[in-house]
């Protein structure tokens, strides 16, 4: 919570969304979506994993966005960010 007291996410669900432009008028331009898995309910801590095919994009920044699905529906957008590719050299 924004006190930094961690939340009890039991029955809760978590999206990410990564998009190229900050304020998108529809999900034309959406690059991916990835749903959470919580690791630590009652630590509040939630993971996101990238398949290989959405950490392949271009170098380049992009947008994202976190919505939390509470244990009776309501939805909430609880981040929101910048998110840089940087591909390396090694393959």
């Amino acid at each position: 919570d924004s006190a930094g007291v961690a939340i009890n996410v039991t029955g809760y669900g978590f999206v990410l969304t990564v998009n190229t432009l900050k304020s998108p008028p529809t999900t034309g331009t959406e690059l991916y979506s990835i749903v959470g898995v919580i690791i630590d309910a009652a630590g509040g801590v939630v993971e996101f994993v990238p398949s290989l095919v959405n950490a392949g994009q271009k170098s380049a920044t992009y947008y994202f966005d976190i919505q939390m699905t509470d244990d009776i529906g309501r939805i909430k957008t609880i981040d929101t960010g910048k998110y840089t590719y940087n591909q390396d050299i090694s393959k």
